[in-house]
C-alpha cells in the first residue's frame, strides 16, 4: 500500500492561534537576545553611553573602574597617534584616533584635559594632509560648540577652556593652509553646519575679554571661518572685516586655490632657502626687503601664517631672526602711530603681536642654537640692552613697552605686557628641568620678578597664574582647589611652522633641486721651460755624479699638489688606528705565548707525575727501587 505523507503545520501541537503567535513571538525574541549577546562591543570603544557613565559615576569602585578604562583608551590614543616619534614614526588611522579624542574630551576631570593635550599635540607634529579635512571640519564644530554654550555655565575660566581656544586655534589655521591650497571645495554640508555655530561665537568675545590670548583664538575662529564659509561680515559680528590688497599683491594659483599674499610667498622662499641650506644671503635680503613693504596691508590671516613660517627658519638662522625682530619693531612703529585714531585698523596689529610674542617664546625655547635663544630674549642691542625705555621688539623690549601716551595707549600696553608674561612664565616651566639652560631661566625670572615690582596692573599679573595653571596647576588657576595635572602639554606649537611651510611650499614654489658637488680632478701644476737656464746649463761642465742641491734645482717644485684637511684629518686617523691594531696584535701574540707556555709547563708536569706513579708501583710489585732501564749493579 503506499504512503502518504501529511504535511505538519503545527509545529507546536494543535493549540489556538493567539497562543501559537505568541510563543513565536517569545522565540523571535530570544534569538535576538542571543545575537546580542554574541555581538559584544569592544572593551575599549569610545561611545557616547561610555562617556554618559564615566560623568555620572558616582560610587568610588565605578569612578576607578571608569578611569581605569578611560586611561587605557588614552594610551592606546598616544600610542596610535605616534607622540613619541614626534610625528615621524607609523600613523595608522589619525581621523579615527584623533575622533576618539575629541569625543574623550567629553569626560570631565583629568580625562579632559589629557585627551586635549594628546590631540593638541598630534595635530601640532602631524602633516597637512587632505585626508584630514572632515575629522578637521568636526574637531572645529565640536570646538565651537564647547566655547559657545558650556561657556555660560562656567563662572571662572578654566583651563580646559584655554586648551580648547588653543585647539581650535590650530585647527582653524590648518583649514585656512587646506583653503589657500584649494582643498575645500567639496564640503559645503560641513561649512555649511560650521556657519551655524560661527554666528554665535561673537557673543562669546565680551567673557574673554579680559584674556588676550583666549580672545586672539577666537578672532583667528571667527576669521578662518568667515572666509572658507564665505560668510557676510555684516551678519551682526564685532570682528574686523579684512581689507582685500591690491591685485599686484596677489599671486594666482591654480585653478581652485586662493590667491596668495605676496608676504606670504615670500616668506616660504626664505624658508626654503633655510631648509635647503642656501647660503646665497643676497636673495635672502632681498626677499626681506621686500617683506617690509607689505607689512601694512591688513590680510591679517596671511600675515598669521607668514610669522609662523618665519619663526621656524628663524630656529635655524640667527640671520632670519634678526629680520623677524625688526619687522616686530615696524609693527610696534605702526601701533604707536594709529594710536588715538577712530578706525580699527589697529586691531589686526594687536592679533599680529600675540603671534609674534608666541614665535618668540617658541625659537627662545626651541632655538637650534644657544645664541638664538638668547638673542630671542634679549633682542640685538649691542648697548643698554637691560635699559627700560629700549625700543627693541625682543622679549625683553615688549615687557618694558611704552608707547606715546595717548588715549588708547594704556589698552595697548597692558596687552602686550600681558602676553609677553603669559608666554615668558610658561618657558620657565619648560626650562626648570633642564640643567643646561639654567642662566637663561634664572635670566627670564630675574627680569619678570623686576618688572612686577614695578607693576600694579591685576589683569596683567594674572597672566603668569594662568600660565602656570594652563601648564601645570589647578584646573580653575582662581581657585584654591588643586586637581592632578596633565602628564604631558604643549606650551608652544612647535613643529605648526614647519609642517604649513612644507605642504604650502610644495605647490607654491617650484621644486628646488638640490645642489651635489661633482668631484673634481687633483690639479697637476706644470712648471714653465726657462730657455736661458737650459742654455747655460749645456754650457756648464757635466759632473759624471750631480749634487743632492743640484738634483732638487733641476726637478723644480713638486707636482703633486698639496693635501687638503680632510686628507691629512683621514691619513692621521689611519696611523692611529695602525698603531692601536699593532699594539693589540703584540698583546694578542704575547698572551698566546703564555698560554702555550703555561701548556707545556702543565703537560711536563703530568708527565713527571705519571712517571712517578709507575715508579711506585714498580717498586711494590718488584721491590726495586732502580729505575726499569738502569741494571741493579748500577745502583748504589
Amino acid at each position: 500500500m503506499p504512503i502518504i505523507k501529511i504535511p505538519v503545520i503545527q509545529k507546536f501541537g494543535i493549540i489556538s492561534t493567539k497562543y501559537h503567535n505568541e510563543l513565536q513571538k517569545k522565540l523571535l525574541e530570544k534569538k535576538e537576545e542571543t545575537a546580542e549577546r554574541k555581538c559584544k562591543r569592544k572593551p575599549l570603544e569610545v561611545t557616547e553611553e561610555f562617556i554618559k557613565q564615566f560623568n555620572a559615576a558616582e560610587e568610588d569602585e565605578d569612578q576607578e573602574r571608569m578611569l581605569d578604562t578611560a586611561s587605557k583608551i588614552l594610551h592606546r590614543c598616544r600610542r596610535q597617534s605616534a607622540l613619541p616619534s614626534k610625528g615621524s614614526g607609523h600613523r595608522g588611522n589619525i581621523q579615527f584616533v584623533w575622533t576618539e579624542l575629541i569625543l574623550m574630551a567629553q569626560c570631565k576631570g583629568k580625562i579632559q584635559e589629557e585627551a586635549l593635550d594628546i590631540l593638541i599635540l598630534s595635530i601640532d607634529q602631524a602633516e597637512l594632509n587632505q585626508d584630514h579635512i572632515a575629522v578637521l571640519f568636526f574637531i572645529a564644530e565640536s570646538v565651537l560648540y564647547r566655547i559657545c554654550f558650556d561657556a555660560d555655565q562656567k563662572q571662572y575660566l578654566f583651563t580646559s577652556e584655554v586648551k580648547l581656544s588653543k585647539l581650535g586655534f590650530l585647527t582653524f589655521i590648518r583649514l585656512y593652509a587646506l583653503y589657500l591650497l584649494g582643498h575645500l571645495q567639496h564640503f559645503e554640508e560641513q561649512k555649511r553646519r560650521l556657519s551655524i555655530y560661527l554666528k554665535a561665537l561673537p557673543a562669546r568675545e565680551t567673557t574673554y575679554q579680559p584674556y588676550p590670548n583666549v580672545l586672539s583664538s577666537l578672532h583667528v575662529m571667527l576669521g578662518v571661518g568667515e572666509i572658507i564659509c564665505d560668510l557676510d561680515s555684516s551678519q551682526e559680528t564685532k570682528i574686523f572685516s579684512q581689507k582685500q590688497p591690491d591685485l599686484k599683491d596677489k599671486l594666482s594659483l591654480d585653478s581652485g586655490a586662493a590667491e596668495t599674499d605676496t608676504f606670504l610667498w615670500r616668506s616660504l622662499l626664505i624658508w626654503q632657502q633655510t631648509q635647503n641650506n642656501s647660503t646665497n644671503l643676497h636673495d635672502a635680503s632681498k626677499h626681506l626687503f621686500l617683506l617690509k613693504e607689505h607689512l601694512h596691508q591688513e590680510n591679517w590671516l596671511d600675515l598669521l601664517l607668514s610669522f609662523l613660517i618665519l619663526g621656524d627658519a628663524a630656529k635655524i638662522d640667527i640671520f632670519y631672526l634678526r629680520a623677524l625682530v625688526e619687522i616686530g619693531r615696524d609693527i610696534l612703529t605702526s601701533l604707536s602711530e594709529f594710536q588715538g585714531q577712530p578706525s580699527i585698523s589697529t586691531t589686526w596689529l594687536l592679533e599680529i603681536i600675540y603671534i609674534y610674542t608666541m614665535v618668540l617664546a617658541d625659537i627662545c625655547l626651541h632655538g637650534t642654537t644657544s645664541e638664538i635663544q638668547k638673542h630671542a630674549f634679549i633682542g640685538f642691542q649691542s648697548k643698554n640692552t637691560w635699559n627700560t625705555e629700549s625700543t627693541d621688539a625682543s622679549l625683553y623690549g615688549l615687557l618694558h613697552f611704552n608707547p606715546p601716551t595717548t588715549s588708547d595707549s594704556k589698552q595697548l600696553q597692558w596687552i602686550i605686557h600681558y602676553c609677553t608674561v603669559y608666554n615668558l612664565a610658561k618657558i620657565c616651566h619648560e626650562l626648570q628641568w633642564d640643567d643646561n639652560r639654567d642662566g637663561l631661566r634664572n635670566a627670564i625670572h630675574e627680569a619678570i620678578d623686576k618688572w612686577k615690582s614695578l607693576q600694579n596692573d591685576a589683569r596683567v599679573l594674572d597672566a603668569e597664574r594662568l600660565a602656570e595653571a594652563e601648564v601645570n596647576g589647578p584646573t580653575n588657576p582662581f581657585v584654591n582647589a588643586k586637581t592632578p595635572s596633565a602628564p604631558e602639554s604643549l606650551p608652544f606649537f612647535q613643529y605648526a611652522g614647519c609642517r604649513l611651510a612644507r605642504a604650502l611650499s610644495q605647490q607654491l614654489l617650484p621644486p628646488v633641486v638640490p645642489y651635489i658637488p661633482t668631484p673634481r680632478k687633483p690639479f697637476q701644476r706644470q712648471v714653465p721651460r726657462n730657455i736661458y737656464d737650459i742654455t747655460e746649463h749645456c754650457t756648464e761642465k757635466k759632473t759624471s755624479c750631480p749634487s743632492t742641491r743640484q738634483e732638487y734645482q733641476h726637478q723644480g717644485p713638486s707636482v703633486t699638489p698639496a693635501l687638503n684637511f680632510f686628507t691629512r684629518t683621514s691619513m692621521d686617523l689611519q696611523k692611529v688606528i695602525e698603531d692601536q691594531w699593532a699594539k693589540e696584535l703584540q698583546i694578542i701574540l704575547k698572551t698566546d705565548e703564555e698560554e702555550k707556555e703555561k701548556e707545556e709547563q702543565e703537560k711536563q708536569r703530568k708527565k713527571e707525575e705519571q712517571f712517578k706513579e709507575i715508579m711506585r708501583k714498580r717498586e711494590q710489585k718488584l721491590k726495586k727501587t732502580s729505575k726499569p732501564y738502569e741494571l741493579p749493579w748500577s745502583v748504589k
